[in-house]
């Protein structure tokens, strides 16, 4: 027996599923506020929370404000930064299950970024290579993981941070760092100084990419899927692996992720992974040719994180404020 189609001519089944979808994101929305409302009922000593969020808005200012006046030596604050706060997200994360995030690309890159700032020994290539990660898959989470700027909030910031911080510090150095500084921004530069690597080869384009996420990926496989694989699954910690696979998501990820059934979402996590990273990767070989290109991609994505903060902002503390003002006036 054919379904019955309605007007538009969807069948039932397709209307009984569209409706049970809306219900789900609707209900999914409603969990996610709840989630955050008791998360903001959590600060119990207002005097710190009050720190905190004082702390990271004179952060944000200061760090706008020297990226501006000290651009070439701005990978001085950058590498400050990156030692309070690499740590302090350890530690926030350990409290709340997610430790296992610190082995996720974003900080392989924060090392290796570190390593070529200060390292005497810089390899050619390996500037393009950490400013297309930086530029691709980094700060795209900020869009996919929706980071948002939220100063009142540890966990927030601090990932907004190293999401974010990777590109700002490798703008700086490729359109503003001096011969004297000793940065080789490309392999082959056509002549000293930010304008002698107007383009780069396929091998810093591809290669060298390939090289750091092949490293990254051994070691996470390594340690996430075999080593401590059985202790992530009893304590029920967080990876990002975890929440592709448990929790419905919207985005390619997440579809190829499950497309296949539980007995392959491995595979097809890394696959899906991998595609995107590459993609993200090409992508932000303008951001490396065009220093307008880059001002408009990294300011779009300030605006992005500013966004998601006032939407929190707008939801969660709204909400609460408007409940107790109803509260005060029956």
């Amino acid at each position: 027996m054919s379904a019955n189609k309605d007007n538009n001519g969807e069948t039932g089944t397709d209307a009984v599923y569209i409706r049970n979808q809306f219900e789900y994101d609707r209900m999914q929305s409603i969990h996610e506020d709840i989630v955050a409302i008791e998360r903001f009922h959590e600060m119990k000593d207002s005097r710190v929370d009050t720190i905190i969020y004082t702390v990271f808005v004179f952060e944000a200012l200061v760090t706008g404000f020297l990226a501006g006046m000290i651009t070439e030596h701005y990978y001085i604050v950058h590498s400050i930064k990156v030692l309070v706060l690499l740590p302090l997200r350890w530690y926030v994360f350990k409290q709340i299950g997610k430790h296992y995030f610190m082995l996720e690309l974003c900080t392989w890159i924060h090392i290796l970024i570190m390593f070529y700032i200060w390292s005497p020994w810089k390899p050619p290539g390996m500037f393009p290579a950490l400013f297309l990660f930086a530029h691709g898959p980094l700060i795209w989470s900020v869009y996919y993981w929706r980071n948002a700027f939220v100063p009142h909030s540890s966990e927030k910031m601090c990932t907004l941070f190293i999401h974010i911080a990777p590109a700002l510090v490798t703008w700086s150095i490729r359109w503003y760092s001096t011969p004297d500084q000793g940065f080789d921004l490309c392999a082959n530069p056509t002549e000293p100084g930010v304008n002698g690597c107007n383009s780069i080869g396929w091998d810093e384009l591809l290669l060298y990419p390939f090289i750091i996420y092949g490293i990254w990926m051994s070691y996470y496989v390594l340690i996430v899927f075999y080593w401590k694989e059985k202790i992530i699954k009893e304590k029920k910690y967080m990876t990002a692996f975890t929440i592709m696979s448990q929790e419905k998501k919207r985005g390619a990820i997440y579809t190829v992720t499950n497309c296949l059934g539980p007995k392959y979402q491995k595979q097809m996590y890394f696959s899906a992974y991998t595609l995107g990273a590459a993609f993200y990767i090409v992508m932000a070989y303008l951001c490396f040719i065009s220093l307008v290109y880059n001002y408009i991609f990294f300011l779009g994505f300030v605006l992005v994180a500013s966004y998601n903060g006032a939407t929190f902002y707008i939801k969660v503390v709204g909400k609460e404020y408007y409940k107790s003002e109803e509260k005060k006036s029956e």
